[in-house]
């Protein structure tokens, strides 16, 4: 399952390298990372087997400087996901 992560991040110096060595289990890939020129934003593109399981990491790591929010992408309709090789224009 792939999932966006949206932050709304309160202090960037702390967010970015924290959530860049926070350690990922073996059944969890982060496939993009989209921060904001000014770091107070970002958008996340995960796989791993459902929503909550990105949740508890992330909010885990960085919870205490940002708000996040998490949804499912319909991969159906996505556009550009092969070039992480998942999604329905991979297959």
């Amino acid at each position: 399952m792939l999932i966006v992560a949206q932050h709304a991040v309160t202090d960037p110096a702390v967010f970015w390298p924290t959530a860049a060595q926070a350690p990922l289990p073996d059944d969890v890939r982060l496939l993009q990372v989209l921060p904001s020129i000014d770091g107070r934003h970002g958008v996340c593109l995960w796989q791993a087997e459902s929503v909550e399981r990105v949740r508890e990491i992330v909010d885990a790591a960085v919870g205490h400087v940002s708000r996040n929010e998490f949804f499912p992408v319909e991969e159906q309709t996505a556009v550009g996901l092969a070039m992480h090789g998942v999604g329905a224009e991979h297959g």
